[in-house]
């Protein structure tokens, strides 16, 4: 026998999730009416109120907060459930669903992938980009098995998602050969220097903030730009020196005239990349493997 209409307490889930029930009302696509009867005959058949009103909101008694509690177990399992029949949904290939972050060096994402590609050549990989609020959203729904963030936000330990540092590479002023020779001195000759930054959102745009700061510098900003790629291609061009993760240095074609400006080897801006991953009952095949093994070092 079923213990309770589980309709009532997926429409209850998601009044307490939305926190209001005309937003529930757009997402179920019920009337507010027949939704509000449906949360009333659930509450009288727990015998109980699971929502108090303060100024027009929504709030959540304690017993609501418990309910809550045991009807998120519920409903993420569910969404696992699908999730784990969707791994393998490519004629018997593994797939896996991989979101990143805006600022995550596309190095870093290629090396992940063929990474991937040697301990499971046949997986079928998806990769989405997205800004750190829906990807911790697609970890949360199960749409994710996995994320890249270059930052970590403290709700995350409250959402159950674990974060573990993969990487933590120097970040190096970089120029094309033919202006390196006019900046040997570094952070001295950066006074003045045309500099290309990341932009603001970045962890690295901050550090590189502080380093200005800390050495009185004050270069002539060229510009603020969110992808990496097109900064090392302006480098390349000419066009100013840039901070640029050693990683993606390194990885460069050996012929490109890229040349780090300082070689004392006194890091002290470090590009961070975070593994996200949520905690599940049973986790993604691959993905204990790359927690396990997976690392970026320079």
């Amino acid at each position: 026998m079923i213990p309770f209409n589980y309709h009532h307490l997926y429409y209850f889930y998601t009044i307490a999730k939305l926190g209001s029930i005309s937003k529930a009302c757009d997402k179920i696509h019920l009337c507010q009416p027949t939704l509000s009867a449906q949360l009333k005959q659930f509450e009288n058949y727990l015998k109980v109120k699971l929502f108090e009103r303060e100024n027009k909101k929504l709030i959540l008694t304690e017993e609501g907060r418990r309910v809550l509690f045991y009807a998120t177990e519920i409903f993420d399992v569910g969404n696992e459930m699908i999730d784990n029949l969707r791994d393998i949904s490519q004629k018997g290939r593994m797939k896996i669903q991989i979101g990143i972050s805006h600022h995550v060096p596309r190095s870093v994402i290629n090396a992940l992938l063929k990474f991937l590609l040697e301990i499971e050549p046949e997986v079928y990989i998806s990769l989405h980009e997205d800004n750190a609020e829906l990807l911790s959203e697609g970890l949360k729904t199960h749409q994710l098995d996995l994320a890249l963030s270059d930052s970590i936000v403290q709700t995350y330990a409250e959402e159950d998602i674990e974060c573990q540092l993969i990487a933590k590479i120097p970040v190096v002023f970089c120029a094309h050969s033919s202006l390196a020779k006019k900046f040997k001195k570094i952070p001295k000759d950066l006074n003045g220097a045309p500099v290309i930054l990341p932009t603001a959102h970045s962890q690295v745009y901050m550090a590189i903030q502080d380093y200005f700061v800390s050495h009185k510098i004050k270069p002539k900003i060229v510009g603020e730009i969110q992808e990496l790629e097109i900064i090392r291609r302006l480098v390349l061009s000419g066009v100013g020196i840039a901070p640029l993760n050693k990683f993606t240095v390194l990885q460069a074609p050996g012929k490109e005239s890229l040349v780090i400006l300082d070689k004392t080897g006194k890091d002290s801006i470090f590009d961070k990349v975070y593994l996200l991953t949520k905690t599940r009952k049973k986790k993604h095949p691959l993905v204990p493997k790359i927690i396990d093994q997976f690392r970026i070092s320079v």
